[in-house]
């Protein structure tokens, strides 16, 4: 066990024999902080009623003046199903053993104590009593992410058909749709009239085949204002079909620089493409110029023709200068609001790589409790087996009882 975590550990010793009280306490002091010693069952109780959530483990005799180890132990359990008890004694009774083990005694030895035996079963309880508090931590820490994930975005549940059986807080305040309506209310209610039916269709489809959707969305509240979504969009059910969307607030504004951005690209690409188409032409007619001009001896007459292509070049070469400094200056300033835009795109990629981080992590927490709880699983069917064993060895010493009796 962790050094550190067992010095944290608290033990209440119970012995009426002052003698053999200090001989726990000077053993267990090597490898315990906090000990507390009483010389009767009374005293115990009264501790434990005080320091209820303080004490970790009980070890107790069973014979003891004004209330013995047996009688401790069911008080406790009045008020405390838990705490683990081991009790020693000098005197082991069947009867003694029958009624611990009703009131979920946690182990037993005879005295004298052997120290080994006495650590081990010491070990066991801390622990089970190790886990235990590492898995309440683990579930605090995961309800704590779960918390700021719910205050950070807008979630929805909704089945196959678009039926919306939940939204958290942030997106009921958003919507202004309320608890009452959930189960009412349908995607559709929500979603804005101007995003086209065939979109729609497309996204259910690839989310009905368990595709992760991510993508902007336009919709609409309760109340008939607009608002916008970056949405990512899974299945979390195949038997119920159910799906989950979480998102963030967007604007308008950012939906249209997007926008803008496409617009500025395809001109460009349309520009890119015209200044190749004229400068595709301008060789074809130079390469008639050149035919021309070597026919021109032979073909006097062609002379103007020659000419007239020769304007027609000059024409379209000054067309291609023209398209050129367009081109360019297209470029500038595509440059400079790509510039601009790229700050703001590395700002959301730093906040959506956070969020990405975020989630990482809570599903490397689930994975952890996963493994943890399976684990306590495991050791859970391990105490069952030694509480069977432990059975059967006391229904051998109570037969070996009975037959002494018998034999008497």
């Amino acid at each position: 066990m962790n050094e550190s975590f067992l010095k944290k550990m608290t033990i209440l010793i119970v012995e009426d024999s002052l003698t053999e009280r200090k001989i726990l306490v000077d053993m267990l002091n090597k490898y315990f902080s906090n000990i507390i010693e009483v010389s009767n069952g009374k005293e115990a109780y009264e501790v434990l009623k005080k320091k209820e959530k303080e004490i970790d483990i009980v070890i107790s005799d069973i014979v003891m003046p004004e209330l013995s180890g047996i009688e401790l132990l069911k008080l406790v359990r009045e008020f405390n199903l838990s705490i683990p008890f081991i009790f020693i004694t000098g005197n082991l009774k069947s009867e003694d053993i029958l009624k611990a083990i009703d009131l979920n005694v946690s182990s037993y030895l005879l005295k004298p104590v052997n120290p080994m035996q006495l650590l081990e079963k010491i070990d066991f309880l801390c622990e089970k009593k190790f886990y235990e508090k590492q898995l309440d931590k683990k579930k605090a820490e995961v309800e704590n992410y779960k918390q700021a994930v719910d205050k950070a975005s807008l979630i929805f549940r909704m089945d196959g058909n678009g039926l919306i059986s939940y939204m958290n807080s942030a997106m009921s305040d958003v919507s202004g749709y309320g608890k009452k309506d959930f189960g009412k209310i349908n995607f559709d209610n929500i979603i804005h009239p101007d995003i086209p039916k065939k979109y729609i269709d497309e996204t259910w489809k690839d989310i009905k085949d368990g595709k992760l959707w991510k993508g902007n969305t336009k919709f609409i509240s309760k109340d008939g204002e607009i608002f916008y979504l970056n949405n990512t969009v899974f299945k979390v059910d195949n038997e119920k079909e159910e799906f989950i969307t979480i998102a963030f607030l967007t604007t308008k504004e950012n939906l249209e620089k997007r926008d803008f951005h496409k617009k500025v690209l395809i001109k460009f690409q349309e520009s890119n493409k015209k200044e190749f188409e004229l400068k595709k032409e301008i060789e074809k007619l130079k390469k008639e110029t050149i035919q021309l001009i070597k026919y021109k001896e032979l073909y006097v007459d062609s002379f103007d023709v020659i000419n007239s292509l020769k304007e027609k070049n000059i024409a379209k070469e000054r067309q291609l200068v023209h398209y050129e400094l367009q081109g360019d200056n297209l470029t500038q300033k595509y440059d400079k609001f790509m510039n601009a835009k790229k700050k703001e795109v590395d700002n959301l990629i730093k906040n959506l790589n956070i969020e990405k981080q975020k989630n990482e992590l809570l599903s490397k927490k689930d994975e952890e409790n996963s493994d943890l709880i399976e684990t306590l699983k495991a050791r859970c069917e391990s105490y069952e087996n030694e509480v069977k064993i432990k059975n059967n060895r006391l229904k051998q010493l109570i037969d070996i009882v009975g037959h002494q009796k018998n034999s008497k």
